[in-house]
């Protein structure tokens, strides 16, 4: 695809997904391979933080609070009480901490010892990338003012404002259900068409990906990747009818948003195995998508890309460790 040949000059020449060589292959000039433990293989990469990404991103939040504020007025409608809002973003928060420190002390115990999931391991600094993470405009600062936003603007439905209804585990699973099914659709999108790959290229420079580079790519990538399948799923739970509550969203959005982050690790994490009998995104599955691009475009099941054909097993892949030949 268009996508691929973006970054294969760049790849080593066994980082295709097994099969048969050609005849004359051999022959054929190969690329370079990228350097040891760099992630960071496209030339072309937005500069993040720059006065060309946070000036329109901050004008078009303040422009959107002062309309719905007025809104608000016009119709005469309550603010809603921010104790729910608080109480999700500091569940994501606090499942930070506990992804940050647990990764912390994997990666202090396995570094150096083969057991990344690829041939060559990704390394960071730990300041630079939590200070990375924490001022990226299309990390934080687009996904809290949309929580706050969409909260205190009253444009959830009613239910979800519900924070005495006990916490639904159901209600939660189709919440990722419903969400992992339109970044799917979104995110073939994104890869088939080049017009719209352009907002998603910047996230595919890391084609070795590491846990800190789950939310690096730009502003126009979480906003069709991220905050439209987000609000897409409340709108069409809330049309089905289903009584989802603000415990049902806040734990979405906590495991939502920390698993995320997990399944861009540079290692594979002890329920792995487990997770991929039954269907469910493992960091293995979403790092072939990184390498090869052309599969596993779900990112918390692989149900859909089981069913539309679109799915790699990491073990056909050359470039990982785990790799079984034929």
């Amino acid at each position: 695809t268009w996508a691929t040949r973006q970054v294969v000059v760049a790849m080593a020449p066994n980082v295709e997904a097994s099969g048969a060589m050609n005849p004359g292959e051999a022959s054929q000039p190969q690329a370079a391979p990228a350097k040891e433990a760099k992630a960071y293989v496209l030339k072309r990469k937005t500069k993040k933080g720059g006065m060309q990404q946070w000036v329109p991103l901050i004008s078009c939040e303040v422009l959107l609070c002062v309309l719905l504020y007025q809104r608000m007025v016009d119709q005469n409608i309550a603010f809603p009480d921010w104790w729910g809002l608080w109480l999700g973003i500091r569940g994501v928060l606090l499942g930070h901490i506990v992804v940050f420190t647990y990764h912390f002390f994997r990666k202090r115990r396995l570094h150096g010892k083969g057991k990344n999931i690829q041939q060559r391991e990704p390394d960071f600094d730990w300041k630079t990338e939590l200070l990375g993470h924490a001022t990226r405009p299309e990390a934080f600062f687009m996904l809290v003012p949309y929580l706050s936003i969409t909260w205190m603007f009253k444009l959830m439905p009613e239910s979800y404002y519900d924070m005495d209804t006990p916490l639904n585990l159901f209600h939660v699973f189709l919440q990722f259900a419903v969400y992992d099914f339109i970044t799917y659709c979104v995110h073939r999108v994104q890869h088939k068409v080049e017009t719209v790959y352009v907002t998603h290229k910047d996230h595919h420079a890391f084609i070795n990906p590491h846990l800190f580079n789950a939310y690096s790519g730009s502003v126009q990538d979480t906003t069709l990747l991220i905050l439209i399948p987000l609000y897409s799923t409340v709108l069409i739970l809330g049309s089905l009818g289903f009584h989802i509550s603000q415990r049902d969203y806040a734990w979405f959005g906590c495991t939502y948003a920390n698993y995320f982050m997990l399944i861009h690790s540079e290692y594979s994490n002890p329920w792995d195995t487990a997770f991929e009998m039954i269907g469910i995104g493992t960091a293995r599955d979403h790092n072939v998508h990184h390498s090869q691009l052309r599969y596993n475009f779900g990112h918390f099941f692989m149900w859909w890309d089981q069913l539309c054909g679109t799915y790699l097993s990491h073990t056909k892949v050359k470039r990982n460790r785990t790799y079984v030949a034929g």
